[in-house]
């Protein structure tokens, strides 16, 4: 029977990579998470636009109004009916945010409708010896869709506005009640000025605020467009993707190896492959999972933003910047999740030895504000060249400048963040060796210094 033909140095770490991909994105959990979960949010996506401007639900049936002066009804009953602009629309949302989560929703998709809203209410005042109290009774019967009490008091422009009775039956929607007690509250307001002989046109234009259009300006004279909000929530997306993408693969290759390494399996493994041939597979194969992550969930991102058109807001620069960080901070990662597995036999050891280097990697979290506010700063340069919070550092200040980093600085770090990843790889290689067939007690700090360091 001939021998069957051995396997390259490389042959043997590639069977490894596509074991360990293959043991962790194949699996049905990987799969749902990291692939099906990113399309069924392309699809929700893509289908939002159509739910925000579907049929808006028609507003039917009667409204009785207890006004003393009677002025009150005419003027809401107007104001319904009245076609409002996109503009008031945002002005409304903005100024009067509904209190629940629900009407907040209600009123977020009502600026995107684009249909007629079928309105057919009759209001009329109390009949005779009609009370709150009889409302309400007609209100749980259904007689009625709302009813409202307005004191004198709340028509005083002499006064201050307070406050007005609206009942609603508990199976009105909030649109629906969003609606009424938006014509009721613009009525009042309109009575009281009309009471304080103020002319309504004049007072809503003094009201009004004008907006700036902020432009920055470049030391070398450009104009950009100044966006506050979302300088602060681009910036955080790269970081925290890099930051999910990153961890999630590392700590499946932290307790891959520890698993192995406590049923034994890691001896297998050592008859078949040397220990530099095994941790090479186990960090490319992870790295392939990583970058699965990193592609759903970043294209999701890309999808989102080109379906409200804000394509503009990421640079293709920043792009390519997230992939070379990407990569540097999976190496800076894996190497160290790879030297803390292969050195303890149980999680919790792994812990304690993993705890201090994640005190520097929490930095970009703490720091993500002052560093986003000033990334020319004193504090964001020096930390984007403290390993191994470099890559995140960086992702943070060259998506978030609103002057351009200074291009030594990124070709520096990314030379600087390479090169303490291959020395962390050639250290997490040495303490492998050892420490992978090591058993019992784990290992002290010092001793795997020595285990580094020392022949």
């Amino acid at each position: 029977m001939p021998e069957r033909p051995q396997q390259s140095y490389l042959g043997k770490i590639a069977l490894i990579a596509w074991r360990e991909f293959r043991h962790t994105a194949l699996t049905k959990g990987f799969i749902f998470g990291a692939v099906a979960l990113p399309v069924i949010m392309f699809g929700v996506i893509a289908v939002i636009p159509r739910l925000l401007t579907e049929k808006v639900p028609p507003l039917v049936g009667e409204i009785v109004v207890i006004d003393p002066t009677g002025t009150v009804m005419p003027r809401a009953q107007e104001i319904l009916v009245r076609k409002r602009s996109l503009q008031e629309k945002v002005a409304d949302f903005a100024e009067n945010p509904a209190t629940d989560t629900a009407s907040r929703l209600e009123a977020a998709a009502e600026l995107g409708q684009q249909e007629e809203q079928r309105i057919e209410v009759t209001w009329r005042a109390p009949a005779e010896g009609e009370t709150a109290e009889s409302l309400k009774a007609l209100l749980a019967k259904g007689s009625l869709i709302a009813g409202a009490a307005i004191g004198a008091d709340a028509l005083d422009p002499a006064k201050d506005a307070g406050e007005f009775e609206l009942y609603i039956p508990s199976s009105l929607s909030p649109k629906h009640v969003g609606q009424i007690s938006r014509a009721l509250r613009k009525a009042v307001e309109e009575e009281r000025v009309a009471r304080s002989g103020v002319d309504k046109a004049l007072l809503d234009r003094l009201a009004e605020q004008p907006a700036p259009r902020t432009l920055r300006i470049s030391p070398e004279g450009s104009e950009a467009k100044e966006n506050t909000e979302l300088r602060f929530i681009v910036p955080a997306a790269f970081m925290f993707l890099l930051w999910i993408c990153v961890f999630t693969s590392a700590n499946y290759l932290l307790t891959t190896t520890i698993e192995e390494k406590s049923n034994k399996v890691m001896e297998v493994l050592l008859a078949a492959a040397s220990p530099m041939q095994l941790l090479a597979g186990k960090i490319l194969g992870y790295s392939a999972v990583s970058a699965v992550m990193l592609v759903m969930y970043g294209g999701l991102g890309i999808a989102g933003l080109s379906a409200v058109a804000m394509m503009d807001l990421v640079p293709m620069l920043h792009l390519v910047y997230l992939g070379v960080f990407f990569i540097m901070a999976y190496f800076m990662v894996a190497a160290m999740m790879s030297a803390v597995g292969s050195a303890v036999s149980d999680l919790r050891e792994a812990q304690s030895l993993v705890g201090p280097v994640m005190m520097v990697l929490v930095v970009p979290l703490m720091l993500w504000m002052p560093i986003v506010q000033n990334p020319n700063g004193m504090l964001a340069t020096i930390a984007g060249f403290i390993p191994p919070a470099t890559p995140f550092v960086m992702i943070l200040r060259l998506t978030a400048a609103t002057e351009p980093i200074p291009v030594w600085q990124t070709i520096a770090s990314i030379v600087w963040g390479f090169a303490c990843a291959f020395g962390m790889l050639w250290l997490a290689a040495r303490i492998f060796r050892v420490g992978v067939l090591m058993q019992g007690k784990p290992p002290t700090p010092r001793e795997l210094v020595k285990w580094a360091f020392v022949r």
